[in-house]
């Protein structure tokens, strides 16, 4: 089963009047307007842990910023004159934007095209238009289920071939921590998911990541990277 879910966290746009000019247009009713429209849509992806607060930095695990993605359309003045054609123009032109619901954003446009045109210079007809959106997009994650996943993506790509161990002075360096009443939100060993009893000993990774240490050095002689976080060890 899987235990993600995919959450629109956020989606902000702002609709700029980028300029108006005058052209020649061919066959146009009379006192309308055509519209040219830039679009550029911003996203970022992020993993979330919900077992931290908002306001912790553990809340946020990755941060992905994708490529921009932009598209102009031109909405000739028959068409602008009908709000269901503007909408199909603007529809084809956001279609790929990784949002929910489009119909807030194109009512925007719509209404803030219809008003800026109201304005325009009377010997103005052609109306242009920036609409610049961010989109924020969640994925959360079960905490276990995210850690087991990136155990068998390593342990996939060990079986690949492309895994380097740990150089043995490093795994020797590393720190013994007493799993005590203080210190015991370790949970279990990522590695083969026992839980760490109250006064047992844990080997401690530089990124504070805990195991068995029988378990972690048996890791890390297949793989110098971290079975959590994957931060990567020294390597002969």
């Amino acid at each position: 089963m899987d235990t993600s879910y995919y959450s629109q966290r956020d989606l902000q746009f702002e609709i700029t009047k980028a300029g108006e000019e005058a052209v020649a247009c061919h066959d146009q009713p009379p006192f309308s307007v055509q519209v040219n429209i830039k679009f550029s849509c911003k996203t970022t992806l992020r993993v979330i842990n919900p077992t931290y607060s908002e306001l912790s930095p553990e809340h946020v695990v990755a941060e992905l910023q994708k490529p921009e993605i932009s598209n102009s359309v031109c909405i000739k003045p028959h068409q602008f004159l009908s709000y269901r054609k503007t909408r199909e123009i603007i529809l084809e032109a956001i279609r790929t934007w990784p949002i929910r619901n489009f119909e807030d954003l194109i009512r925007n446009v719509i209404f803030a095209a219809w008003k800026s045109s109201g304005s325009m210079s009377p010997n103005h007809n052609l109306l242009l238009l920036e609409v610049d959106a961010k989109v924020v997009n969640d994925h959360i994650l079960d905490e276990t289920a995210m850690f087991q996943g990136i155990l068998l993506q390593s342990l996939e790509e060990s079986d690949g071939g492309s895994m380097v161990p740990a150089r043995d002075s490093s795994i020797k360096s590393l720190e013994r921590k007493i799993i005590d009443y203080q210190n015991n939100d370790a949970g279990s060993c990522i590695i083969c998911l026992d839980e760490f009893p109250k006064g047992s000993k844990a080997m401690c990774m530089p990124c504070s990541h805990m195991f068995h240490s029988n378990c972690l050095k048996k890791w890390l002689r297949t793989s110098h990277y971290c079975p959590i976080c994957r931060f990567e060890m020294p390597t002969n």
